[in-house]
């Protein structure tokens, strides 16, 4: 079983001196590891940050005790051991599972915190999963609040031990069981087309469009109502107007006894009594 292989990330690890972690049985890799930093806390103490010991061409990580099946893999990352009574062992579960009948994914299903030989701490991992023919990337794996925290602790009992741990990777990208050539294939990442960015944005843009609307029709309802008033204060208007008001007016007179004549613009009545 060997350790690692060559980097295939594309452009946001390209730069990076670090080599992901590579697990291969039997000369076939089936799980490959990058991240730009590791750090894991206990409590109120100081972040121990793992990022060399893991990837460094000096790596002392022990990942012997990492193993791969075909329906799981288990990534398991010793730090200390030698003279150093107390070791750290971080250790990532996979699953590989046929979501839909024609394609089979991956997940990421726990990770969990071993230090001497006891687990100390296991999370849930929430919604890191890909094809087979995928890998997984997202810009933070963590289990802090202010990160979306991917990963939750499996008891929030009071005594238990799993919320005193904060584990957080930055720039995670894993992939388990179908890898070609020991290198990640495209990723599948984790930003959500509904990130907060995008929901503001989808929120102004509607109330853009709505006030857009408004002035739209505030603008047909004022070239209406000015036609209509250029109509009725028009000569034609009146003229309309008046012809219906003198037949009824002669109409009147003629009902009374009074007959009229109209002579170019002087108007004649003849009164029968």
């Amino acid at each position: 079983m060997s350790r690692k292989g060559p980097l295939g990330r594309g452009p946001p690890s390209a730069f990076s001196p670090h080599s992901p972690v590579n697990i291969s049985v039997d000369g076939a890799p089936c799980v490959l590891f990058w991240a730009k930093r590791i750090t894991i806390k206990f409590k109120n103490q100081t972040w121990l940050d793992l990022t060399d010991e893991t990837f460094d061409q000096t790596a002392t990580v022990d990942a012997g005790s990492s193993n791969c099946s075909e329906e799981s893999a288990t990534l398991s990352l010793k730090f200390g051991g030698g003279e150093n009574p107390k070791v750290l062992d971080v250790r990532f579960i996979l699953t590989n599972y046929n979501k839909l009948s024609v394609q089979s994914w991956f997940s990421l299903h726990q990770v969990e915190i071993i230090f001497n030989n006891s687990v100390q701490a296991t999370f849930n991992a929430s919604g890191i999963y890909a094809p087979s023919s995928y890998s997984y990337h997202c810009q933070r794996v963590s289990s802090l609040q202010r990160y979306d925290a991917l990963l939750m602790p499996s008891d929030t009992d009071a005594t238990s031990t799993s919320g005193q741990w904060e584990v957080t990777f930055v720039d995670f990208q894993i992939q388990g069981f179908s890898i070609k050539g020991g290198e990640f294939a495209r990723a599948r990442d984790c930003a959500s087309p509904f990130s907060p960015a995008i929901l503001i944005g989808l929120v102004m843009s509607l109330i853009l469009l709505l006030a857009l609307a408004s002035a739209l029709h505030t603008l047909i309802y004022l070239r209406d109502h000015d036609q209509h008033y250029e109509f009725i204060t028009s000569p034609a208007h009146f003229s309309q107007l008046k012809a219906p008001e003198v037949a009824e007016e002669k109409e009147l007179l003629r009902s009374q006894g009074v007959e009229c004549y109209e002579l170019r613009s002087q108007q004649i009545c003849r009164i029968y009594v």
